[in-house]
């Protein structure tokens, strides 16, 4: 979503320049001055690791500055080449999609153009997509098991590099007062937000410095935890949305992991879980990088073409959290309000809005997650997503995602509908699940009226639920014919 680079200047004693640039546009085409308020959290995180990353080199031995920059790459960067006497160019390569190659190779002609040395690195995964290709003899592994039996070959991640020598880097000392000053970090009110919007005021705090305060403390917070769901779903401790806008270096995470797992059982067992989430984030990076619309239905040759619902009304319900579904709409009004939820959480509201109930695309379930969650990441997201959906990548066995049955074993006393659904806060807990169920007396003591103050379900369970199992049965028989029966 952001590209970032890092420009050299060559001449005047000047350093290296830190400089960052990303669209005038968001990433659903809304223009900055017409920017929607439910996407504030993503751009407050993000804006406040670059406020980190801008304070951190302005400190000793560094002594330089962030430049930020709105705007097309192809229309700020010439000119910053000029001005600056730009000699060389490096940028993390975009890994986020098959079309996005196309970017850094007209990032990469035009530096050419400009006689700037370029160099870009794949540095957002632990493994570069090119070597997993080259040991598979040039053909992308399509399933997950593939995927893993090329690791042995490729061998272990390569460990996190060190941050430069500060020797070394006073030895380039330049003086306070000639380095570069032009690009100022935008604020939110700048970018369209209303100016009630600050920083710092969401639970999620963007940056390095707040991302490695976690790692350290990650591993003995996890393997403190109990069994209980509730503690996890109101755990806010993940690491995901820090990798996603590389405060946080996946292998960094992957190397303090793989140590943590020998001072003790816990902490193996939860290397060995943590791993295989990272792995399958690889896997998504992997098969997205090389797959022409993978984010997309239509012209994925990966995602089965289901003959989905066109349903606006099950689709602005399920949007808003207003299904009538409490465990459902939890979920949903934690993730615009807070940007996060569990992964249980949201394999729930997947399967309800696809396959289960509603027969909605994953292609508008994404889009969603694209818009609210700090920590999308669209290759990981579409596998996901048509995961859920039985659009592609999941093995023989569907489980049933009954939004009550599993509300009530996540959420057994209803705290956290309570959290994110507050017109049932005095609800009784044998109604939290299913509040229609109510007899009216109990609604009127509780002060929510279903229909009036919480809706009723938008769809029948019963009958949803059946007619959704036989359009299933036919899409099993459709991904076998895709797939085979040993994915």
């Amino acid at each position: 979503m952001f590209p970032s680079a890092l420009t050299t200047s060559s001449g005047g004693g000047l350093g290296t320049v830190g400089t960052r640039w990303f669209r005038e546009v968001d990433q659903k085409g809304h223009k900055r001055t017409e920017v929607q308020s439910h996407l504030v959290n993503v751009w407050r995180f993000y804006l406040e690791s670059l406020h980190d990353l801008n304070d951190k080199l302005q400190k000793r031995p560094y002594q330089t500055r962030l430049n930020v920059f709105v705007g097309q790459p192809t229309a700020i960067l010439p000119a910053l080449f000029s001005r600056w006497n730009v000699s060389k160019l490096t940028f993390q390569a975009t890994q986020v999609s098959y079309e996005s190659k196309q970017h850094d190779e007209i990032i990469q002609r035009m530096a050419m153009e400009h006689s700037v040395v370029c160099a870009s690195f794949f540095a957002h995964t632990l493994y570069n997509p090119n070597d997993i290709l080259t040991c598979n003899n040039g053909r992308v592994p399509v399933s997950y098991k593939e995927f893993r039996r090329l690791l042995p070959i490729v061998g272990c991640p390569q460990e996190p590099i060190p941050e430069p020598n500060p020797l070394s880097l006073l030895l380039s000392y330049v003086a306070p007062g000639t380095s570069i000053a032009e690009g100022e970090i935008p604020t939110l009110q700048s970018l369209g937000f209303a100016p009630n919007e600050k920083l710092y005021t969401n639970h999620w705090v963007g940056g390095e410095t707040e991302a490695l305060s976690r790692l350290s403390k990650f591993g003995s917070h996890r393997t403190s935890l109990s069994d209980d769901p509730i503690e996890w779903l109101m755990n806010k401790d993940s690491l995901s949305p820090y990798i996603r806008f590389g405060c946080l270096s996946v292998r960094q995470l992957f190397s303090q992991l793989r140590q943590f797992a020998f001072t003790s059982v816990k902490g193996q067992a939860l290397f060995e879980e943590l791993t295989k989430n990272l792995l399958l984030r690889e896997f998504a990076f992997h098969v997205g990088y090389f797959t022409p619309n993978f984010d997309q239905m239509k012209g994925n040759a990966l995602c089965i073409q289901l003959p989905w619902d066109d349903n606006e009304q099950y689709l602005e319900a399920w949007r808003q959290g207003q299904t009538g579904f409490p465990w459902i709409d939890a979920i949903i009004r934690q993730c615009r309000q807070e940007g996060w939820a569990h992964f249980l959480a949201r394999q729930s509201i997947a399967v309800f809005s696809t396959r289960g109930y509603m027969w909605l695309s994953w292609v508008l379930g994404k889009d969603f997650f694209q818009e609210f969650m700090l920590d999308f990441e669209q290759p990981l997201s579409s596998v996901c997503w048509m995961q859920s959906s039985c659009s592609g990548f999941f093995c023989n066995q569907i489980e049933s995602y009954n939004p009550c049955v599993i509300g009530k074993q996540m959420d057994m006393e209803g705290q956290y509908i309570k959290t994110y659904v507050p017109e049932l806060q005095d609800f009784p807990v044998e109604y939290i699940h299913q509040p229609w169920k109510a007899p009216q007396y109990i609604q009127e003591e509780a002060g929510c009226i279903i229909g009036v103050d919480y809706p009723k379900p938008v769809v029948d369970v019963c009958n949803q639920e059946e007619l959704c199992c036989k359009r299933i049965q036919a899409i099993m028989t459709a991904l076998y014919e895709m797939y085979g029966t040993n994915q």
